[in-house]
């Protein structure tokens, strides 16, 4: 007998926690899935259940509370569970879930569904930067945060964004002497213009002052305009290399520095998890300000499927504050559809909540306008370096397949591999666009062109054993 739902909603950070949460609370039957061992998502990301700690920061604090909450309104919460496929049988006015996670049911049953899978780093290939000791800032902030340990004592962290300031921070509070912060765009002066959108980010404003003067108290080098361009190692990252870049974000001959480090934390702005949305066959779009390929969304924040909303930075990158704001109203709008609210009181729900969500929309084209990786960036990787780490293509087997005629991301990955391996493309899908946009500059060839992977159930690699008790003919 297989479960079923009012609403499920996929993805347990700042957004799917205030969705289940505000569905719940006006009576929708909520389930709510996550693939961490416990809620909060990268942002409220609590300490791992083996530690102890004394004094939580304020957004675990903040995280914790909304995880309570899941209890006192009667969520059905699954962690440690991978979403790996959702499907629409015949007639049937349900999604049927997939799921994988040990002592787990294999699908439960949804009316509705909140995609709240969040985003993660935008990898960036360059000379070694599959090196061990080379990793992301969301890998690095899950080290410092969830297990409470330094992974380096000497360490370069490049890229664009205010993550590199919150990694760089927690870097320092770990007790990392050596640290150097690269920071690719050039976002002063320009950045002065945005001073009236800022001040209403007391929040955001005062974490990130707080941040900056630690990097300042402790000399900590952040060099604005900057970017790594190679890690150097036989067995592990040894030394990088860091350029000045111009305006347009070239490397500027002759401003090379050499570092030795142990560690490169790379992170340049994020790209929404889509792969969910890309599976349904959702109406897609490209906006490079947003983070790349991103769902249409209505009003509402339903997708072009009938029942199915996407949220937060899966939707379009703008922060926690905005997915918050977006699981309310998607959470009211299936409310009003279950027949718990009524249209007024949706009206006046959404209508209270609007300013306070064009104030977060102000951000995201803030943040958008200045950390937005300039799209040289991906002009790092050499011929030789690898774009596809899972199946070892490299940028000239990429070539190689544009000059045979291949003409999109569907095609190079017919002719290389590329997008198959257990990442499912998310490690290297920017940089082969980038390299398929680069060959064909001559035929003026842009990203939104290029297209992107297409996705099919599994969304993640799952032993062959478990897909074969899990056949859909047989639940």
């Amino acid at each position: 007998m297989i479960e079923s739902f009012q609403l499920a909603v996929i993805g347990a950070g700042p957004g799917g926690l205030k969705a289940a949460n505000s569905a719940a609370e006006l009576g929708v039957r909520t389930i709510l899935i996550d693939s961490y061992p416990q809620p909060g998502g990268q942002y409220f990301m609590q300490p791992a259940g083996s530690f102890s700690a004394t004094q939580l920061t304020k957004t675990e604090a903040e995280g914790q509370n909304l995880i309570q909450e899941l209890k006192v309104k009667a969520v059905t919460t699954l962690v440690n569970t991978l979403v790996w496929g959702i499907f629409k049988e015949g007639s049937d006015t349900q999604w049927l879930v997939g799921l994988y996670g040990k002592e787990k049911p294999y699908y439960i049953r949804a009316d509705h569904l909140i995609l709240a899978s969040g985003a993660y780093d935008s990898p960036v290939a360059f000379p070694g930067w599959t090196l061990p000791g080379v990793i992301t800032c969301g890998a690095a902030l899950i080290l410092l945060k969830s297990q409470r340990m330094a992974p380096g004592t000497r360490v370069l962290v490049s890229g664009t964004g205010p993550l590199l300031l919150s990694v760089g921070a927690h870097l320092i509070s770990a007790g990392v002497e050596d640290v150097t912060i690269c920071e690719a765009n050039h976002f002063l002066p320009k950045g002065l213009k945005y001073a009236t959108t800022m001040l209403g980010q007391r929040k955001r404003l005062a974490e990130g002052i707080r941040y900056y003067w630690q990097i300042l108290r402790t000399k900590t080098p952040y060099k604005i305009g900057w970017s790594v361009q190679a890690a150097i190692g036989s067995n592990k990252v040894e030394q990088a290399i860091i350029s000045r870049l111009s305006p347009e974000g070239n490397p500027i001959e002759g401003s090379q520095i050499d570092l030795d480090v142990d560690l490169v934390v790379s992170g340049y702005s994020l790209t929404p998890n889509t792969g969910l949305v890309r599976m349904l066959g959702c109406e897609m779009k490209y906006q490079a300000e947003k983070g790349g390929w991103i769902p249409v969304r209505k009003e509402t924040l339903e997708t072009s499927r009938e029942g199915v909303f996407c949220i937060g930075d899966g939707a379009a990158i703008g922060g926690a504050e905005n997915a918050q704001l977006e699981g309310q109203i998607a959470a009211w709008q299936i409310a009003h559809r279950c027949g718990k609210i009524s249209a007024i009181t949706l009206h006046k729900k959404v209508t209270g909540i609007k300013p306070y969500l064009r104030k977060q929309q102000q951000f995201g084209r803030l943040y958008a306008n200045l950390f937005t990786p300039p799209a040289t960036i991906s002009s790092l990787a050499r011929d030789d370096t690898l774009l596809c780490r899972c199946e070892e293509v490299t940028l000239v087997d990429v070539k190689k397949a544009v000059a045979m005629g291949a003409r999109t991301m569907g095609e190079v990955k017919m002719l290389t591999r590329t997008g198959m391996g257990n990442c499912q493309g998310r490690m290297c899908e920017c940089s082969v666009s980038a390299a398929i946009v680069t060959a064909l500059a001559a035929e003026k060839m842009r990203s939104d062109q290029v297209g992107y992977y297409s996705i099919r159930p599994p969304l993640h690699p799952l032993p062959s054993g478990f897909l074969a008790k899990a056949q859909i003919d047989d639940v």
